[in-house]
């Protein structure tokens, strides 16, 4: 008989008084909080954790959660000025990953367990009107993540994913496209090869990735599917950054790489439909 279940838990790790909802499909087990609808574990078989959540992080005082799968929703990184009209001061990566989010479905198959949140957002800087967020996060022999806005609104979004890593030099990330945006050094820059590598602080953003994409982590092998997307983020802090974040660690670079699903255009209003695929291939 395959062991499935959905199961509301308050606390996970260090977080104590976090609400969350857990899901087991199988051997395989998926972790996601209430506040942020951010995932916070996938274990495909037990003890081999996919994610990395940050030993500092915090949720309290509308403090977003450092690890795990953040939802970057409806600005990604500083908001764009014609998102922001007013001038207002507003949080980098939008208004949702500090809020709790509502469980509004839940489903369990023989194929796959899912739970569905959802959270209203009444009013953006740029649109009067409430605006309904859904996440659905799917978990069977993967990990399967979907953010949809049905208002066809100016919006961006990323799922912000956070991988553990087991050696920050041995990581790689392919097939990438030759030509990137490089946020470090606010240049555009061509490479010789579709393969990403860390050894130095990386915040690169590749327009027009593939549909499918190999994460090496040093022991793991993960393939990471995308839709609903036009770039994908690559991101490390390295050294300098890491001693300067309060909620990472100093040495934390060496334990994580972000490879983020995004959807970046602003030049059409639409609506939203972003997911990104885990899956543990060895």
């Amino acid at each position: 008989m395959l062991n499935t279940a959905i199961n509301l838990q308050t606390g996970f790790g260090h977080l104590t008084d976090l609400p969350c909802i857990t899901l087991q499909f199988g051997e395989a087990s998926a972790v996601v909080s209430l506040y942020g609808a951010q995932v916070l574990s996938y274990q495909p078989v037990p003890g081999k954790e996919v994610l990395w959540l940050s030993p500092l992080a915090q949720w309290h005082n509308q403090v977003p959660i450092r690890g795990g799968v953040p939802v970057c929703w409806p600005w990604f990184g500083p908001v764009d000025a014609r998102l922001n009209p007013q001038q207002q001061s507003l949080p980098n990566h939008g208004v949702v990953r500090t809020q709790l989010w509502q469980l509004a479905g839940q489903n369990i198959s023989t194929n796959g367990v899912s739970v569905t949140l959802a959270i209203k957002v009444a009013t953006l800087p740029y649109h009067p009107d409430e605006t309904t967020l859904q996440l659905q996060l799917t978990l069977s022999d993967s990990l399967t993540i979907s953010l949809e806005c049905n208002s066809g609104i100016a919006q961006q979004a990323a799922l912000h994913s956070y991988f553990s890593v087991a050696n920050i030099g041995q990581t790689q990330v392919q097939p990438l496209p030759l030509q990137y945006q490089d946020k470090v050094t606010a240049s555009n820059q061509n490479s010789n090869t579709p393969v990403a590598t860390v050894n130095a602080e990386v915040d690169r953003i590749y327009a027009k990735p593939a549909a499918k994409l190999q994460l090496d982590t040093g022991t793991q092998q993960l393939e990471l599917g995308q839709s609903g997307q036009d770039a994908t983020i690559v991101w490390n802090p390295w050294q300098d950054k890491s001693h300067s974040t309060k909620d990472l660690a100093d040495e934390s670079y060496l334990e994580f790489i972000c490879v983020e699903t995004a959807r970046l255009q602003l030049r059409e209003a639409a609506p939203l439909q972003l997911t990104q695929q885990i899956k543990l291939t060895q």
